[in-house]
């Protein structure tokens, strides 16, 4: 299956993002509250609140509730769906034969 720019955007846009890419890596260590999250990436809370949303509706980032607070981690089958996409779009064997260099001897002639 071929992955189309609908399925790919979400996931290009939430990692493309300097402060969301480091905000994800900050969450592959451990489950975070957007506190800690404020704290050690120096970020305002409304702009790590609103990566953080980014993150979660691309499916890479979970949240629950715990004793007030919410929690973030990065989610297990978010991963895994993303690293499928990212492998089906990134396969060179999925390149035809001619959007490969010398393939089209007919352009701009």
């Amino acid at each position: 299956m071929t992955p189309t720019a609908t399925d790919v955007l979400p996931l290009l846009r939430a990692l493309g993002e300097p402060n969301r890419l480091r905000l994800f890596m900050a969450l592959r260590d451990k489950e975070r509250c957007v506190r800690d999250l404020v704290d050690t990436e120096g970020l305002p809370q409304p702009l790590v609140s609103h990566h953080l949303r980014v993150l979660a509706d691309a499916g890479l980032v979970v949240a629950r509730r715990s004793e007030g607070f919410s929690l973030y981690a990065v989610s297990p089958d978010g991963l895994t769906a993303a690293r499928q996409l990212a492998m089906e779009l990134l396969d060179p064997a999925a390149v035809g034969p001619l959007a490969r260099p010398g393939g089209n001897d007919g352009c701009c002639r």
